[in-house]
């Protein structure tokens, strides 16, 4: 080891080498299955069904995209899951933050027990019967709202945001208490334009989840209108896997003209997945800071 000329500690060509390798190959791995993914989805029939596409396109074709934006209900959707994805981030990011903020004031009587009575849903279930029996009694079985309402608060993201907003000096909201302020506009004021990192990290989490999330709607949805991209990607793979044995089974006869339901799931799946994808980079500074942040202080 040695110091570069700023007092910074560098580590030797050797070591440098082996992280550097290091970052190689895990990125290699991260990349690989979207690429795959990506190749499956953009080549011919005949070459998916002869298993012949790597990271590659053979024989490229938009035929199975075309396929994917034929389907029925395809854009209603998409907006499904933009519009729960949209609504869960504002739903937790007001719950849990305000929750957050009300277990970091040490004068509210009984905070430990709060805090503590918060955290029990991270170990103790209500089960699968009494939630569905719960979902169906509140109306909330075939509306949208059951997208948005039971996940609001997640005590994992409050202790985060607790743990952040413990970092931020107590003379800023004593001195706008000063002034008048309650705690509801110091809130508002001062903790959240100063806990932007971590209210990025709690809105990342909360929008991939939604996002990425079926189960729900397998449960407690029945309308084709109101059902998310994954459970339609879902039903897709739980579509192939009935139909590809049928489909490789007369592979000599299929040709290059009919799609497969393979390379259709895979188009599928990069169509839901992109989104995401592209969102991320716009949350990447916040996240890292916050996360680190949090992490350190708990």
């Amino acid at each position: 080891m040695r110091k570069s000329g700023s007092g910074a500690v560098e580590g030797s060509p050797l070591s440098q080498f082996i992280l550097h390798f290091l970052i190689l190959v895990i990125t290699v791995c991260i990349l690989y299955p979207f690429l795959y993914c990506l190749a499956y989805s953009l080549s011919d029939n005949v070459a998916v069904m002869t298993r012949n596409v790597t990271i590659y396109p053979i024989d490229f074709t938009l035929k199975n995209y075309q396929e994917v934006f034929r389907q029925r209900n395809i854009f209603n959707s998409f907006f499904i899951s933009v519009g729960r994805a949209v609504g869960g981030i504002l739903w937790t990011l007001t719950l849990t933050g305000l929750a957050a903020y009300a277990c970091t004031r040490k004068t509210l009587p009984g905070v430990r027990g709060i805090a503590l009575f918060l955290i029990i849903p991270m170990y103790i279930s209500g089960g699968l019967i009494p939630t569905y029996v719960l979902m169906y009694k509140l109306r909330l079985v075939n509306n949208f709202l059951v997208y948005i309402l039971p996940h609001g608060f997640w005590a994992f993201n409050m202790l985060l945001m607790r743990t952040y907003f413990e970092t931020i000096p107590d003379s800023l909201p004593e001195s706008a208490r000063l002034d008048g302020a309650g705690d509801l506009r110091i809130f508002i004021r001062i903790i959240v334009p100063l806990s932007m990192p971590i209210v990025a990290v709690i809105a990342m989490y909360s929008a991939v989840w939604q996002w990425n999330a079926w189960f729900d709607a397998m449960l407690y949805i029945t309308r084709a209108n109101l059902k998310p991209l994954q459970a339609i990607l879902q039903e897709l793979i739980m579509k192939s896997m009935t139909t590809t044995m049928q489909m490789a089974s007369s592979a000599g006869r299929a040709g290059a003209g009919a799609s497969s339901p393979e390379a259709i799931r895979m188009a599928t799946l990069m169509f839901t997945t992109l989104p995401i994808v592209c969102v991320y980079p716009f949350f990447q500074r916040y996240f890292v800071r916050g996360v680190m942040i949090g992490a350190v202080k708990a």
